[in-house]
């Protein structure tokens, strides 16, 4: 869910503890598959659907910036998760980015389609990373980039054992000299926009 009211400025919350997390399991009937080659069309659909882009056309570019001509194989990283009836309706990946400066993983492009939405996809999905995580022998620190648009996403990033992320300057952006200011105002939205979130 996409709030449009709130400023999107970046986000960063981080987990330390990666052996410590949730179990949640997918709604009878769904599965999780590995991207294959020509799921970027599902990727982007998915992608799409949530308002991340104003289309298709630029979903798809945003994954071949993303995920092609890199060292990873998105055939090992990224995550759809598949409705009963066959339909793509989910997905996010662990990634490589950098942060402060050192190479790090990250959960990236989290989206569950809202006609799917409330069935607990996004919780299973995230318990489904955590496991690839430790599958592929990382350990003790994982980080996702989100915004106080996303605040729902936020509190499952809490539960979850998430942090807010709340140094002196951009851990992927040093010239961003508005940084403390922008994460200020981005923690107290998220804040109360939770506070009101949880009255509903």
């Amino acid at each position: 869910m996409i709030d449009t009211s709130v400023v999107g400025y970046s986000f960063f919350m981080y987990k330390e503890d990666t052996s410590s997390y949730p179990h949640y399991s997918l709604p009878k009937g769904y599965r999780f598959v590995f991207y294959k080659k020509g799921d970027e069309a599902h990727w982007a659909d998915i992608i799409h659907s949530v308002g991340f882009f104003d289309s298709n056309e630029e979903a798809l570019e945003n994954f071949k910036k993303d995920f092609l001509g890199q060292e990873l194989l998105p055939e090992d990283r990224m995550l759809f998760v598949v409705a009963p009836n066959g339909e793509y309706v989910a997905t996010c990946s662990l990634w490589d980015g950098i942060y402060l400066g050192e190479r790090k993983q990250r959960f990236h492009w989290l989206a569950v389609r809202d006609t799917h939405a409330g069935l607990g996809i996004a919780r299973a999905l995230m318990t489904r990373l955590m496991e690839l995580y430790n599958e592929l022998g990382f350990n003790g620190f994982v980080y996702i980039i989100t915004s106080g648009r996303y605040y729902p996403a936020v509190a499952l990033y809490l539960e979850y054992g998430f942090l807010p992320y709340v140094g002196e300057t951009s851990p992927i952006d040093p010239s961003n000299v508005n940084f403390k200011e922008q994460n200020r105002i981005s923690l107290e939205t998220i804040e109360k926009k939770l506070a009101e979130y949880k009255k509903k």
